[in-house]
Formats: C-alpha cells, sequence, structure tokens
C-alpha cells in the first residue's frame, strides 16, 4: 500500500522470492495506465529498472566495440538519423574492465525506416564494432 503521495515520488519495498512473480501496489499500476512495462537488469550496478510500455513488440540493440569513444557515437548517431531510430526506452554504454565495450538500447522498431537485418547491415560497417546483436525482447 502506497501511503505518501504528496510530494514527485512514491515508494515501496518490493520483495522478491526466486520463481514467483513481483507485485506492484494497485495504485501505481493505476497511475502508469499501461499493461506492460520493459524491465532492464544492468549487471555491472545491480539496478533494475522499469519501463512502462505500450507495446510488447521491443528490441535489444547490443553493439560490441573496441572503444567508446566519440567518433563511435556520432557514426552510431548518423546511423540512427538513417533509420529514423530516435525514440529509445533505455540506452547505456558500458567498457567491461577493459576488455570489452557495450553499447545497448532497446526500441520499438514500427518506427524505423529501414528493415532490422538493414540496421544491422549499416552498424556493422562502424569502424570498431566487432559484433551486433538485434533480439526481440521476450
Amino acid at each position: 500500500m502506497v501511503t505518501d503521495r504528496e510530494g514527485a515520488t512514491s515508494a515501496i519495498i518490493l520483495h522478491f522470492r526466486p520463481g514467483e512473480p513481483v507485485e506492484f501496489p494497485a495504485e501505481f499500476v493505476a497511475d502508469i495506465k499501461e499493461k506492460a512495462a520493459l524491465t532492464v537488469m544492468h549487471h555491472k550496478d545491480r539496478v533494475m529498472k522499469i519501463f512502462p510500455v505500450a507495446s510488447d513488440d521491443i528490441y535489444l540493440l547490443r553493439i560490441e566495440i573496441s572503444d567508446l569513444s566519440r567518433n563511435f557515437l556520432k557514426q552510431l548517431n548518423f546511423a540512427f538519423n538513417d533509420a529514423k531510430l530516435s525514440d529509445i526506452i533505455f540506452t547505456t554504454g558500458v567498457c567491461l574492465r577493459g576488455e570489452k565495450c557495450y553499447y545497448e538500447c532497446y526500441f520499438v522498431p514500427d518506427q524505423l525506416v529501414v528493415t532490422l537485418q538493414e540496421l544491422e547491415d549499416i552498424l556493422k560497417k562502424i569502424p570498431g564494432v566487432s559484433r551486433v546483436v538485434l533480439r526481440k525482447v521476450f
């Protein structure tokens, strides 16, 4: 039960039990006004983020690169602009132990003016990209 609704935020403790669903307060669900949510677990920080979404047709784009440089981000921005990928639900970039760097984002594909395969092919051509993963989130 959420009792404090006066300020900018509300909070409640959710309890995690392996194999059992997590229940959200009815007030939160009513305020969200969506039937689904994308839940993203950030491994490095052990932080979960929940994004209410109107569609459950959501894709993960993961790009493995040698360096999260300004040049990579500039080339990525050009590719996204060409594909009309502008409405991104969540994005992050991280380098793990100096071995691998990743750029990841989640998006609804119906905004694209290219096919998913064409987007993947475009991204593979960016200098420094060693791998592109593009898959539906379930």
